[in-house]
């Protein structure tokens, strides 16, 4: 199942993705960041899922980009080991990151707020919620400014997806960083969506 969604939503998002350019989501932070490519995590056994939120945190180095969800059951909300199957493409030329999440979604956020909280972003020009046409996907797009680059990653307890965003200059300071403090600040998994948080446990 899995082979012919990638390559379907490959051709049509990213017409000249190689294999090489193809990424699978960790589920921790590795400061591996994509400027160009295609990104996959989830399970798709994983099936009716809610869309709670999509927010963002200002963080020296990055600007993160929260996806919370949680799965549904008869309209009660219900445990979910991780999110469902998606994909994160990066296209440079374009300036975007289309994002498309399975898993029969249902979108239970405000639109509106949302498109709000992004307007003040460094990274992000603007965001776009496309109409749901699918039953069992859907799919938004973030227009980032040139030069950004994103690292993509699941957490859970609560199930999330996470996207780091920085640009050229955020990377250069990071290496700074690393150079002036070489020992690394170990964070509890439960607070890494804190914008002042850089690193996350190893747990």
């Amino acid at each position: 199942m899995l082979l012919p969604l990638l390559l379907a939503f490959a051709t049509v998002a990213h017409a000249d993705i190689r294999p090489e350019k193809v990424y699978v989501a960790e589920n921790r932070k590795t400061q591996t960041y994509i400027k160009d490519g295609l990104i996959t995590g989830g399970d798709s056994a994983i099936q009716d899922v809610v869309i709670k939120d999509i927010r963002r945190a200002k963080n020296p180095l990055f600007e993160r980009i929260v996806i919370d969800l949680e799965g549904n059951q008869n309209g009660e909300p219900a445990a979910i080991p991780r999110p469902p199957f998606y994909q994160v493409a990066v296209t440079p030329d374009e300036h975007r990151l289309v994002v498309t999440i399975w898993g029969h979604p249902k979108l239970a956020f405000d639109a509106k707020k949302v498109t709000s909280l992004f307007k003040p972003s460094a990274t992000v020009s603007s965001i776009e919620m496309l109409p749901k046409i699918e039953s069992d996907s859907w799919t938004f797009a973030l227009q980032i400014k040139p030069g950004e680059s994103v690292e993509v990653f699941e957490l859970n307890d609560p199930v999330r997806i996470i996207l780091d965003t920085r640009g050229d200059i955020h990377a250069k300071h990071e290496v700074a960083a690393r150079v002036s403090t070489p020992k690394k600040t170990i964070v509890p998994a439960n607070k890494i969506d804190q914008p002042d948080q850089t690193e996350e446990s190893p747990q």
